[in-house]
This record gives C-alpha cells, structure tokens and sequence, in this order.
C-alpha cells in the first residue's frame, strides 16, 4: 500500500481530505496522514475506519517500527510517497486580520458595522430603505 492508497481509502470512506508529511528526528522514515482543515472544522478519522485501515497496514508492522493509528493521525513506516496534494480551505479570518480599511475610531468602527447589518437585514425582508446599485 503506498500513501496515494491510504488517502484514496480515506477519501472513499469518509470523505476527508488528507495532509502527509515526511517525519523526521526520532520518527524519521515515517510518513504522517493526518485530515486538513474543512467545512470550517479539523476533522477526526472515524474509530472503525482507523481499525479498518491499522488490519490493512498489517505489513508494514514491525516490532522496530510499528504503525500508530489513532483517530487524530496515521504514522506508517516505509511507505512510497506519491501523495495526493488535495486544495486546502482558508480558515475564517478575524477583522484585524483580514486587515479591513477601518474609519474613524473603534467605537465608530462598531456603530458602522451594526447599521449595515440592520440595513441588509431590512433589504434581505423587503422592507423599505434606500439601495446602492
């Protein structure tokens, strides 16, 4: 089984996308698959899938080296690495990090952001008040 393998099955049984990684230091020689951040969460492989796929990796278990399944991660010593590079999903980012054009003070800032909800949430029901087109 090499990583390309590990992460179709993963993606065929639960539908996670996965990260891998080259080990290094004492781990060295492992591969690391763990799933990326997606639908807004970092996921966890579920328990009867990482016993499913620990059976499948039955021949890269060695008493020097063994495989290491958990729900977070898969460890797997001297397996091919032909990842798969899936896209990554940005995570939600705050107001100071997004680096938003502000006016005036932090206070003015709030005022401003509460009246353009109000008024999106009067156009959203219909009710009547001036547009921007």
């Amino acid at each position: 089984m090499t990583a390309k393998e590990i992460q179709e099955f993963l993606f065929d049984e639960t539908g996670l996308k996965t990260s891998v990684k080259k080990m290094t230091g004492s781990m060295k020689g492992y591969l690391k698959i763990w799933p990326i951040f997606q639908n807004g969460v970092y996921p966890n492989i579920p328990f009867e899938i990482a016993n499913e796929l620990k059976l499948k990796l039955k021949e890269f278990n060695h008493p020097n080296n063994p495989v290491f399944c958990s729900t977070m991660e898969i460890d797997v010593y001297g397996v091919v690495d032909d990842r798969i590079k899936y896209k990554k999903e940005s995570k939600p980012k705050s107001r100071e990090e997004m680096k938003v054009k502000e006016w005036g003070s932090k206070n003015s800032q709030m005022r401003l952001d509460k009246a353009s909800a109000r008024y999106a949430k009067k156009i959203a029901r219909g009710d009547n008040c001036a547009t921007y087109m």
